[in-house]
């Protein structure tokens, strides 16, 4: 019961502040992603280090908060994309750094800390863009729809794979998680994208749809990438800093690989 409250406490506390800061503006919105990504980053290092490795953590972080705070620039003032160009000396870096360490396995060091930032900080920093999608007028539609999708598919693909889970959809890695599950949610998510196009009204229904159904099939991969992670690392949870449900990177595990794939999906669509 302890437990429970504590999940739904926390919940609703994450809920409450990541929703606000997307409502209030741009600032709060720059604020909450890259906090969010600084953290999950740490995690992910930490994990890394659990492992036998010793990637850069405060360089990778470095690379991090550089990465996301550029392209916000970018997008928020219309810049021209070059001005990404700023973060490639920090990334060569890691390989000068690497020099001067004295560490074992210097390759596999240099190959986590970028990793990382694959991994975590682009598909995060990719938000910047939904933010300020086709103007440099700041908007919450596509974020906030996009999280709601998210929200939804997992909230029901957990209660139908409780409910009538029994043909397991990839044990080795997690096995509680159920083909019944995985429908069930993708179906929830879809009739909320459905829904969404009335509200929501900078994508059409018919591409609410489609990403609701990019973000039920590539977000459950990257639960089981993450679950494959954490079984390398001998760990449960990726952190402590959500009482009750684990680390950041437990909560936006399906993120990682879901954004990627929208973001494609919307350029391919309005080239922007």
């Amino acid at each position: 019961m302890n437990n429970l409250l504590t999940r739904t406490l926390t919940g609703a506390l994450y809920l409450a502040v990541f929703i606000g800061a997307l409502l209030i503006g741009k600032y709060t919105f720059a604020a909450l992603f890259l906090a969010i990504s600084l953290i999950a980053l740490w995690e992910f290092y930490n994990m890394v280090i659990l492992m036998g490795h010793q990637p850069m953590k405060y360089l990778g972080m470095f690379i991090d908060t550089v990465l996301f705070l550029l392209v916000f620039y970018i997008c928020s003032r219309n810049q021209p994309l070059s001005f990404i160009l700023f973060v490639v000396p920090a990334i060569v870096f890691a390989f000068i750094l690497e020099l001067y360490r004295n560490k074992s396995n210097p390759m596999s060091n240099i190959s986590f800390t970028l990793l990382g930032i694959m991994y975590i900080s682009l598909p995060l920093t990719l938000f910047n863009k939904l933010a300020f999608y086709l103007s440099q007028e700041y908007t919450y539609q596509i974020i906030l729809g996009f999280f709601i999708l998210l929200w939804i598919n997992d909230v029901f693909a957990f209660i139908f794979g409780m409910s009538f889970g029994r043909h397991k959809l990839f044990e080795r890695v997690s096995p509680k998680k159920s083909w019944e599950g995985f429908f069930g949610g993708t179906i929830m998510t879809l009739i909320t994208a459905y829904i969404l196009g009335i509200p929501f009204f900078l994508l059409n229904r018919t591409d609410w749809i489609i990403i609701g159904l990019i973000i039920a099939i590539a977000g459950v991969f990257g639960d089981l990438v993450e679950s494959l992670f954490k079984r390398s690392a001998n760990l449960k949870d990726s952190g402590k800093i959500l009482p009750g449900h684990g680390g950041m990177l437990d909560r936006i595990d399906s993120v990682l690989l879901s954004s990627p794939m929208v973001f494609a999906y919307l350029m391919l669509i309005n080239q922007f």
